[in-house]
C-alpha cells in the first residue's frame, strides 16, 4: 500500500459528533450519521462541496472505542441548528494512503500508516480521517475508495 506525506488543505463542513462509539457500533453510527447529514443539507438547500469524512478522536489504546465526527464539506459557512455544527476537515502535514475495497478491510490502511509513521519517526496528532471517495450506494464493495489520512506534528 502506497503511503505518502501530504499537505492537507482544510474544507469547511457541516458536521455531527458521536461520543464513545465502539467498533461494533461504528458501521451503523457512520451510516446513520452521514445519511442524516446529507438529508439535512438537502432540506436546507446546501450544496455539497467534497467527499464526506469521518474523524476518529479520543481513541482508546486498542482503537476499540472512540469519539467520531462525521462531516460533509460545503462551499461556504451556513447557519446550522440542533446537533449540527460547522467544522473543518484535516489541515496541515499528514501521511495518507488510498484504500480500495470493502470497509471491513480498512484496517490494512491503518496498519500501513502506523508502520510508516513508526519507521519514519513521525509523531501523530491522535486524530485519524477517512474520506469516502466512492458512494457505497452505487459502487461495488470491491471498488470502494477511501482515503485514509493521519495528521502529523
Amino acid at each position: 500500500m502506497k503511503v505518502e506525506i501530504t499537505n492537507q488543505q482544510p474544507q469547511i463542513a457541516v458536521a455531527l459528533k458521536k461520543t464513545e462509539i465502539s467498533m461494533e457500533q461504528m458501521g451503523d453510527a457512520i451510516t446513520e450519521g452521514l445519511t442524516r447529514l446529507a438529508e439535512y443539507l438537502a432540506e436546507q438547500g446546501i450544496q455539497i462541496a467534497g467527499a464526506p469524512y469521518l474523524a476518529y478522536m479520543n481513541c482508546n489504546e486498542d482503537f476499540s472505542q472512540s469519539d467520531i465526527e462525521m462531516g460533509i464539506p460545503v462551499s461556504e459557512a451556513v447557519a446550522v441548528q440542533d446537533e449540527y455544527y460547522m467544522s473543518q476537515s484535516c489541515e496541515g502535514k499528514a501521511i495518507a494512503t488510498m484504500y480500495q475495497g470493502a470497509y471491513v478491510g480498512i484496517g490494512a490502511a491503518y496498519e500501513a500508516l502506523m508502520a510508516y509513521a513508526a519507521e519514519n519517526e513521525l509523531e501523530l496528532t491522535g486524530v485519524y480521517y477517512d474520506y469516502y471517495i466512492s458512494d457505497p450506494a452505487n459502487t461495488p464493495e470491491s471498488e470502494l475508495l477511501t482515503q485514509v489520512i493521519f495528521p502529523i506534528k
